[in-house]
């Protein structure tokens, strides 16, 4: 009786039954076939292949900017491999952006991704610094267009083969996930285990994991993730040394790739409590070891990663800065249910989460009433799972455990969701699934009805995301394609709207008719404007429809803009082309109106330009100049001892003061 009444679907049950410290006998040699290990890695590295084949012609897209192509450290090969090991995985942009301390809260160490990225651009070729050499007949502006393209072609090229290694890496991480499933959480059915990592393989919510080259980090963290525990546990049954050091060598892999390897810790120790049926004590007793690679982890972040406390306050890294304390926890108790609904149906997908496309909820939502219904009867079933040492309770404390990470409770990740952050929780929502229908296929009989029932259901599950991933593959092509698509599905994000406006901007500076380069513009603004609604202190946004109102000719908008990005963000580096062109255009308004002898003209238009250009004192002497033609003197003394303030040995200055 006790048999019927264990709900976990494994083909041969592991309860109670299991003897304790006694390791599964390994399976007699199987020929090929869809229940051999080789023939399920097989038919796994082949669908995987073909969803994800057409990512190897897409080229950068999103942080893939920030974290590769921007990256100094990267770009420097080998040399920089020192600087990342030691550094935030921002540190580079930080620097060029002129920012004093990381806005993201904690930080982000995360080496390992990065340094294959310094590795791969080592033989790839680093990049040619070496001012290019005019030809004869040629102008300095096609120098300069040859040698941007040149560029630009050989960045394009690289990112095609770094596509190819994550799909490499993505297929030899699920076929790891195998050997794990069929050694150690369901070594007596590995038809559960072949359909768990055929539900994991084909989920369209991996689509940004896989097509974003940025998310390595998603599947290194994976993949030593699998090895730890398959490792730990030959640990575990063999006694050996060896076993020991790789094992724990693995899993400082995985705290390298992503944080996420903290909750090994915990699921360390579970696993053996349920798959060797060990006691609480002697599985912890077992995991202790473990602490040595955490602790040389964290003794690497801490030397290397500022904590970045700045994000409270700015709603574009903390998502909940603009909730009460109400509304903070019930979003976030609110958001898993979101993520089970994308489990479930993963349409629509997008990119960007943040402000303000997860809109705030109480506790009168019902939203989070289901979400706390749904998630509070996992809980307890996991806890009952576990208890009885079921397979289910493993693959439910897996997703919770990654879920409790990536819930902005414990610290906050900069955004309330993100379909990369739930790629190593949705593992426990496909074993969930897997054992589920391998248990139903035992079931069925006879043996041809299973095969035609399950058989065709998997084909139309297999069919649906099978187009939705290489549909969903295509969107990740460039920012000028994603940014426009995602924009559909998170209308209400700033950022969406910010990238869909600077896709537009894209588009035109690409294009040569000039009437279509005008109306790429006009269709970036309403983005920009509705960016600004949401959030009207989105410096990006301020200064990117600056741009767009320079590219329209309508300067005096364009300045206001720009008086925004200067209080915002005084130091912002990318500013200085919206201010050249602000300042230079009221500069010469100014010169022509002081040219006709209309002095107060041009001051009013040489105080546009000194307040676009706040640091450049030739402006300041003109305002002065015109000051002192209106016979106001002391007003213009004032000025021009600003000017020598910003630089003393500014030369006309000097001589309009004496």
């Amino acid at each position: 009786m006790a048999k019927k009444k264990q709900s976990i679907p494994v083909v041969v049950p592991q309860s109670a039954t299991v003897v304790p410290n006694v390791p599964v006998a390994p399976a007699p040699k199987e020929p090929f076939s869809i229940f051999s290990f080789k023939g399920q890695s097989i038919i796994l590295a082949i669908i995987g292949l073909v969803l994800y084949f057409n990512t190897f012609s897409n080229s950068w897209a999103y942080d893939d900017m920030l974290i590769i192509l921007q990256n100094e450290y990267v770009q420097e090969g080998f040399s920089g491999v020192p600087k990342i090991l030691t550094a935030d995985a921002f540190e580079s942009y930080i620097h060029q952006q002129n920012e004093e301390t990381n806005q993201l809260t904690g930080g982000r160490y995360r080496p390992l991704s990065i340094v294959t990225f310094a590795i791969e651009q080592q033989f790839l070729g680093l990049p040619n610094n070496t001012p290019p050499v005019m030809q004869p007949g040629q102008t300095a502006e096609e120098v300069q267009r040859a040698a941007f393209k040149a560029k630009e072609d050989k960045t394009a090229r690289d990112m095609h083969f770094r596509h190819v290694v994550n799909v490499l890496l993505y297929i030899l991480s699920i076929i790891v996930l195998l050997h794990f499933l069929r050694k150690v959480v369901l070594p007596r059915a590995p038809l559960a285990a072949f359909f768990t990592c055929l539900l994991f393989i084909i989920h369209p919510i991996h689509t940004e994991v896989v097509a974003n080259v940025k998310s390595r980090d998603e599947i290194l963290s994976f993949l030593f993730i699998c090895l730890t525990f398959i490792l730990a546990f030959k640990y575990r049954d063999s006694g050996k040394k060896k076993d020991l050091v790789l094992a724990s060598f693995c899993y400082l892999l995985a705290l390298l790739s992503k944080e996420y390897g903290v909750v090994l810790v915990a699921l360390i120790p579970l696993s053996f409590f349920i798959f060797r049926g060990d006691t609480a004590k002697k599985s912890m007793q077992a995991s202790l070891v473990y602490l040595i690679p955490l602790g040389i982890y964290f003794l690497m972040r801490i030397s290397s990663v500022n904590a970045g406390a700045a994000a409270n306050n700015d709603i574009m890294n903390n998502p909940y800065a603009f909730a009460s304390v109400a509304q903070r926890i019930a979003t976030e108790l609110t958001v898993p249910l979101y993520y089970i609904k994308l489990l479930f149906f993963p349409h629509p997908l997008t990119s960007d989460y943040t402000y303000n496309q997860v809109p705030y909820v109480d506790f009168t939502d019902i939203g989070f009433w289901i979400s706390f219904v749904v998630h509070g009867g996992l809980l307890y079933y996991m806890v009952r799972c576990i208890i009885r040492r079921e397979a289910i309770g493993f693959a439910l404390a897996f997703y919770f455990a990654f879920l409790a990470l990536i819930s902005n409770i414990f610290v906050n990740i900069g955004s309330p969701m993100g379909e990369r952050l739930i790629y190593h929780s949705s593992l426990g929502f496909t074993m969930v699934l897997g054992v589920l229908l391998a248990k139903g296929y035992e079931k069925i009989k006879p043996q041809a009805a299973a095969n035609a029932v399950v058989g065709a259901g998997l084909a139309v599950v297999l069919v649906l995301c099978s187009f939705k991933v290489i549909s969903r593959n295509k969107d990740w092509q460039s920012n000028a394609v994603l940014f426009l698509k995602d924009v559909e599905t998170a209308p209400n994000s700033v950022i969406a709207n910010t990238n869909a406006g600077m896709a537009c901007i894209e588009h035109s500076n690409l294009e040569p008719d000039s009437l279509k380069k005008i109306a790429w513009i006009k269709k970036a603004l309403p983005y920009m404007d509705k960016a600004l609604s949401l959030n009207s202190g989105y410096v990006v946004a301020h200064q990117n429809r600056g741009l767009c109102y320079v590219k329209l000719g309508d300067m005096d908008k364009a300045a206001a803009d720009c008086d925004s990005v200067e209080k915002l963000f005084p130091n912002m580096p990318s500013a200085v082309y919206l201010s050249y062109f602000v300042s230079d255009y009221f500069d010469k308004k100014g010169i022509e109106f002081a040219n006709a002898n209309n002095q107060l003209e041009a001051i009013a238009n040489f105080k546009k330009a000194s307040d676009a250009a706040p640091a450049n004192p030739d402006l300041l002497y003109n305002m002065a100049y015109a000051y002192c033609k209106l016979g106001r003197n002391e007003e213009g003394k004032a000025i021009l001892l600003h000017a020598l303030q910003l630089k003393p040995d500014h030369l006309p200055s000097k001589q309009l003061l004496a």
